[in-house]
């Protein structure tokens, strides 16, 4: 059973710091990756410390509202759940004397937009400015941090060699950034409780450390932290269905460089494929039967809507903004006006609050086991980055079945592809298989043009006499 209490203790100067769900981690244990019916326990030293922050709020009470709000969400992701023992949550709360806005005069001064008093300004780089305001940010957002014993400051590599090729992670994204600490910053404005946020990587104030801290701002509050714990990149469309993603896919996956988008549509290519209805578990419809769904090739990703593609419909990491319901025919697509005009932020709510997709819940997970150092064996390579590839290789080749065991991945695809079939999000009722938003992948060239069905060895032998 998964512990929602917080506990807290007052501090001097109204300060008020806090533990969420203590019994949760505090014996550190997680499944066995290697034996998933067992438990092992890690270091403290491997410990994932998320340390809460809040800007904007003029009493404990709202603060610790926007708490129990982020540990309920965090329960509700299996994969959170089921790797609790893996993450230490602490909080504090620092009273501002005002809401957070584009005056900066709230405790940590972060920069509210200039247009929407509903969200985080995107602009100017002000988390990594030298004004006095970005000063200001930095030096309370460390002294807070720092201020939690035995906070995890190990790091990735300064020296980290991942490539800097327009992918979704490269150098700059784990350079010098720390492995086992994320920053998770609610922010108050005088209109809303907890803005919508962004994920970004924070230096230290001093311009001599060149150590960063990955920092989930405002709302959407899990969504936000897998961000900055998991790397996971926005699943939804923006900028009026117009901009074409220019990143390419990662040419040596890791377990480092793994995205929840890609940019191809080449079988054998796609990192989800296993997922898909040609993967490990062949599916098919026959007659009237929905076609299967799961791990097929969706539109849009990171904002964008050519050249990138995402493995499910819906997904803890989609969104709004600028989605297709339907259709690509933007005027027979259910978010169209009246006239078949379309007006922009008003495409569909294609988030699922308590769930990832397949793909995004297998990520999450290899990141917990990167992190808590439970994918290395003897002989590794020492160097990190080659360390990442053995570790891929590991996965692909027997992690990944001890991962199937561990959350029973063939039921939860049979309930996802269930969940898929009975909704009709067309514009006159039609079945989301019906659907243009997704399309199979091209065929390799050594590929046959008709996959062989999943048959059992003893079916195989008996076709070969």
């Amino acid at each position: 059973m998964f512990d929602l209490t917080i506990g807290s203790s007052v501090e001097p100067g109204g300060r008020v710091r806090y533990e969420l769900g203590r019994t949760n981690w505090e014996d550190r244990r997680i499944p066995d990756i290697r034996n998933p019916s067992a438990t092992v326990q890690i270091p403290e030293s491997r410990m994932v410390d998320v340390v809460i922050l809040g800007d904007g709020y003029e009493t404990a009470a709202q603060f610790e509202s926007q708490l129990t709000g982020w540990l309920s969400g965090f329960a509700k992701l299996a994969v959170y759940d089921t790797f609790a023992g893996a993450f230490r949550i602490r909080a504090l709360y620092e009273p501002s004397d005002a809401p957070a806005s584009t005056a900066r005069t709230s405790f940590y001064r972060c920069r509210i937009d200039d247009e929407d008093d509903d969200q985080i300004s995107f602009d100017d780089s002000w988390w990594t400015a030298d004004d006095t305001d970005g000063q200001v940010f930095r030096d309370r957002l460390f002294v807070a941090v720092d201020s939690f014993a035995g906070v995890n400051l190990q790091r990735y590599p300064a020296d980290l060699d991942l490539g800097d090729d327009n992918t979704a992670i490269d150098n700059d994204t784990l350079s010098n950034v720390y492995r086992n600490l994320v920053v998770c910053m609610f922010v108050r404005t005088a209109s809303d409780s907890n803005v919508s946020g962004m994920a970004r990587p924070v230096p230290r104030p001093d311009p001599d450390d060149h150590r960063r801290v990955r920092v989930a701002f405002g709302a959407h509050r899990i969504h936000e932290f897998s961000h900055a714990f998991a790397l996971l990149s926005d699943e939804y469309i923006d900028k009026n269905r117009t901009q074409a993603s220019t990143r390419v896919d990662h040419p040596s996956t890791s377990v480092l460089t793994l995205s929840n988008l890609c940019h191809t549509t080449t079988d054998g290519d796609i990192p989800w494929a296993h997922l898909g209805p040609w993967g490990r578990i062949r599916r098919q419809a026959s007659g009237t039967d929905p076609d299967p769904l799961v791990g097929w090739l969706w539109v849009g990703g990171h904002g964008r809507y050519g050249n990138v593609w995402h493995s499910e419909y819906r997904c803890l990491m989609n969104g709004s903004h600028d989605n297709f319901r339907f259709t690509q025919v933007q005027e027979d697509d259910p978010t169209a006006n009246a006239d078949g005009t379309y007006t922009e932020e008003t495409g569909a709510g294609l988030r699922d609050g308590d769930r990832f997709c397949m793909w995004c819940q297998e990520i999450v997970t290899i990141r917990i086991l990167e992190k808590t150092d439970q994918l290395h064996e003897p002989g590794d390579p020492s160097d990190l980055g080659d360390a990442a590839i053995e570790w891929w290789q590991r996965w692909e080749q027997g992690l990944r079945n001890e991962y199937w065991k561990l959350f029973d991945v063939p039921s939860q695809i049979a309930d996802v592809e269930a969940m898929y079939a009975a909704m009709s999000p067309g514009a006159r009722g039609e079945p989301l298989w019906q659907s243009d938003l997704y399309g199979v992948y091209d065929e390799a060239p050594d590929k046959p043009t008709n996959p062989v069905a999943d048959i059992g060895d003893d079916e195989l032998f008996a076709l070969l006499l």
